[in-house]
């Protein structure tokens, strides 16, 4: 009965070593695959006493009883002692019970006895794999770790040149162990094929992956994924985040969606497909953001980071109050973090209240520097802290905040910039020009100094200078867009309207689906005081984007500015504000056309909000002192005027407000 069962299985016996487990887990493996399964012949013992010991050790393994195994084994081994096929044998039952000094000292006399016999090799690769622990990647590659590897990839190679038919399980360890000791090109080479051949199963094409990775193949990775994903759907989360390392952000959350589908119950899929429609910028996307990132909520409601995502996904949907009352609550729920006065200050910043900006964020400064939940360092903070000090007009303490910035993160180069915007800002033109000129000797060619170092020269008397720099970057950047709207705009402001139109009807033949193209014409239509050209341009971008919000309020505030049809003005900038409720601007021009149709108070309330937000601009102060004056509040209209002339000069007439200035002062005397 024994040898019927056992005949033809004694050289490949335990041959579930290369299956890829732990040493421990060996005894359990599926049924030993023999050289008769294999399609070869059994050599025949030269001792039939050695041989009746070997297959009653097999039997006793069968039925669960090690001990007596080993002892068979050995005593065969006793019997034949030049046997490598035995000692290997005895080897293998030593490393599945997880002996393994003596598992490595048969498995050595095996390789003593025949160099080539591939289960000792076969039986020390895998031990020495299980010394390396190559199973979990978590592990750390110490020095003995990685000596087993090298190890363990000695033999599985050597016993892989000596077995004829391909073994799977061995090929996923040796694979294993060559990413341990990174030669990811190795493990491509060998886990390929399986892949192919064993197509539907996971293991092999997660190992290949992370061979692709190791060798920073990020392409091959998205490559085998989406080959992957019909036939192994769990791989979709996997995509998922293959897309993001590419910043694809609408394929990632097309792959999460299909993981979603997949696991309806699984938070953090749903959290990264949020993350995903957030990161894309397509506002149309938010509000799938928001459903999804509501349903985690309700099911992990004081989980700090959804919130955190929860009050952007808001904000970016315009639901502004939403997004602030969402932020306030991250606030409560991690008062520690960084991540609650960061949210809380973005859609205050949208709301254009930069001294509640202020108020949220200078006390988060003054903290420890801290990591919080959504990894949000305080970089960020200090960065929108100095942006609300130039709406302000507080330069100084801007300058100052950016600087804490840049220690904060040395190397951002993006904080230099900063600093030249808010010294020009401050009207610090010499200190832009310097700055300007030092950083462009080391970033030829930027064009976001190029347009600061430009109008620092126009506003120093050197407009022809700027125009050369601007006109030079635009011959250098002839697919760059922002080249032609940064000499349009420059033209605009040295008042050569005819040359501003036409770089942009330039821009119009290269780009006639960029509406920021067309508006911009129509602005300097407006400016050269062709209203009726200003009116058409600004009625095709509406035509191709009914809710353009700049060219809603444009048009309604060129329609208001001349008295002219001001109950369609007041339904354009309605509009406007109905996609934009909190901008400056548009509460100004609000409150102009209601100043024109003589409904004072709203005219009061709406320039008064635009004035506190917009304290630089030049044109909503004037408006504010007109209104003011016409209430017969002459010293609040001085005050308005005086704010005016010392703000960003942008489309007023000097002389004309020192002259109301005067007046009302003249008048508030008399009083």
């Amino acid at each position: 009965m024994i040898l019927s069962m056992f005949i033809g299985g004694w050289l490949l016996a335990g041959s579930g070593l290369a299956d890829g487990l732990p040493v421990a887990a060996w005894a359990t493996q599926a049924p030993i695959k023999t050289q008769a399964a294999q399609g070869l012949s059994a050599p025949t013992p030269p001792n039939a006493d050695a041989y009746y010991q070997f297959l009653l050790g097999r039997h006793f393994e069968s039925e669960g009883d090690a001990d007596a195994a080993i002892a068979a084994y050995k005593e065969a081994v006793r019997l034949d002692p030049k046997s490598p096929a035995i000692q290997a044998e005895l080897g293998g039952a030593y490393a599945r019970q997880n002996r393994v000094r003596e598992a490595i000292d048969a498995a050595d006399a095996a390789l003593g006895l025949d160099p080539d016999n591939a289960e000792a090799h076969r039986v020390l690769g895998i031990v020495y794999a299980s010394l390396a622990r190559v199973e979990d990647p978590s592990t750390r590659a110490d020095s003995d770790s990685k000596a087993y590897a090298a190890k363990a990839v000695a033999h599985l190679e050597a016993a892989r040149k000596t077995t004829l038919l391909p073994q799977s399980g061995m090929d996923l360890m040796l694979g294993r162990l060559y990413l341990r000791t990174g030669e990811a090109e190795k493990a491509i080479g060998l886990l390929t094929p399986v892949v192919t051949d064993e197509a539907g199963r996971p293991e092999p094409v997660e190992l290949l992956l992370q061979a692709y990775a190791q060798a920073g193949r990020s392409d091959d990775v998205v490559k085998l994924l989406e080959a992957t994903v019909a036939e192994q759907p769990q791989f979709y989360p996997m995509l998922g985040e293959a897309y993001e390392r590419q910043q694809r952000w609408n394929d990632a959350a097309e792959a999460y969606e299909k993981g979603v589908a997949r696991n309806p119950k699984s938070l953090e899929l749903k959290t990264r497909l949020a993350i995903a429609l957030l990161s894309g910028g397509d506002a149309t996307k938010s509000g799938r953001a928001l459903s999804v990132l509501e349903q985690v909520r309700q099911a992990n409601p004081g989980d700090s980071r959804v919130l955190y995502l929860l009050s952007q996904a808001q904000r970016t949907a315009g639901k502004l109050d939403d997004s602030e009352k969402t932020a306030r609550e991250l606030l409560a729920v991690a008062p520690a973090s960084l991540t609650g006065p960061y949210a809380l200050a973005l859609v205050l910043e949208q709301k254009q209240q930069y001294r509640q900006v202020v108020a949220v964020l200078e006390p988060a400064v003054a903290k420890p520097p801290n990591r919080g939940a959504s990894g949000i360092e305080i970089t960020p903070l200090f960065v929108h802290l100095g942006f609300a000090y130039v709406e302000l007009a507080d330069y100084d303490k801007a300058v100052a905040t950016f600087e804490r910035a840049r220690a904060s993160s040395p190397g951002n180069t993006a904080i230099d910039i900063y600093v030249m915007q808010a010294h020009l800002a401050a009207r610090r033109y010499p200190a832009v020009i310097e700055a300007a000129r030092a950083w462009l000797a080391a970033h030829p060619g930027d064009q976001r100094v190029l347009r600061l170092q430009s109008e620092a020269l126009r506003q120093t008397g050197q407009g022809d200078e700027g125009a050369r720099l601007l006109t030079g970057a635009l011959d250098s950047h002839r697919g760059d867009v922002s080249a032609y709207l940064a000499l349009a705009e420059y033209y605009m402001q040295v008042g050569r309207l005819e040359p501003a139109a036409r770089v942009l009807r330039e821009a119009q033949e290269q780009f006639p689906s960029n509406l920021t193209v067309t508006f911009q014409l129509g602005a300097v239509y407006e400016r050269g005081k062709r209203f009726a050209d200003a009116e058409r341009t600004f009625r095709q971008v509406l035509a191709k984007d009914p809710l353009h919000a700049q060219a809603l309020n444009y048009l309604g505030y060129m329609l208001a500015d001349r008295g002219d049809r001001l109950d369609e003005s007041l339904g354009y900038i309605k509009r406007a504000l109905r996609t934009d409720p909190y901008n400056g601007a548009y509460l100004d021009s609000l409150g102009w056309v209601y100043f024109k149709l003589n409904k004072l108070g709203l005219a009061e309330t709406n320039l008064r909000q635009a004035a506190e937000q917009r304290v630089r601009d030049s044109a909503v102060q004037d408006h504010l002192g007109d209104l003011l004056f016409k209430l017969g509040r002459y010293r609040e209209a001085a005050s308005a005027w005086k704010r005016a002339l010392e703000g960003d000069g942008e489309q007023i007439d000097k002389a004309a407000i020192d002259r109301k200035l005067r007046s009302a002062l003249d008048r508030a005397e008399k009083q």
